[in-house]
């Protein structure tokens, strides 16, 4: 097998595409709750996703400055039918990275 000019031997170099079919984000979690009255830029989300607390979740990935790195990122999961909704609309118009702040009234979750 032939080598690549410049191939250093490392996966990176390969830019190799992620699977389309099995998303995640490889970054620590944080809680809702944790993030409420705080500004942060979503940067992107995964539908449907099951967990311990129930089916139909979203995953959010997060960056608290636009700039920042992917080492960076958070992530939490949500079932607020209000935020769900705002996802999509973003996702909808192809709007992301989007900055909002998280609010919350009693249980419901929101966000401006």
């Amino acid at each position: 097998m032939e080598t690549v000019t410049g191939d250093d031997g490392s996966l990176s170099f390969l830019q190799i595409e992620p699977d389309k079919n099995s998303r995640h984000f490889n970054c620590s979690e944080t809680q809702q709750q944790k993030l409420i009255n705080t500004s942060f830029w979503i940067i992107d989300y995964i539908e449907d996703v099951k967990t311990k607390f129930g089916n139909n979740r979203f995953l959010v990935k997060i960056k608290f400055n636009r700039n920042d790195s992917d080492s960076d990122t958070k992530k939490f999961f949500t079932n607020s039918s209000e935020i769900k909704y705002t996802l999509a609309k973003i996702r909808e118009l192809n709007a992301f990275p989007r900055k909002v702040t998280l609010r919350a009234s009693g249980a419901r979750y929101y966000m401006e």
